[in-house]
């Protein structure tokens, strides 16, 4: 089983709990994903970093690159 660094998780604005929707080892491929989800209104987005245990904030920042 391979563990990604970078989770992608989703919700919509009515629910409750967040889902994991994609995982990648690229940021750059994460914050695509979740760009793209943020785009509808509807949902709530954000990029967790499993390495670092935090939510990713800036996505250009050295710290998730390494």
């Amino acid at each position: 089983m391979h563990n990604f660094r970078f989770h992608v998780m989703w919700r919509r604005e009515n629910e409750e709990e967040f889902r994991d929707f994609f995982q990648t080892n690229d940021i750059y491929e994460a914050k695509d994903f979740a760009m793209r989800l943020a785009f509808e209104e509807v949902n709530v987005v954000y990029v967790e970093d499993t390495k670092l245990g935090e939510r990713v904030r800036d996505f250009d920042a050295e710290k998730y690159k390494k």
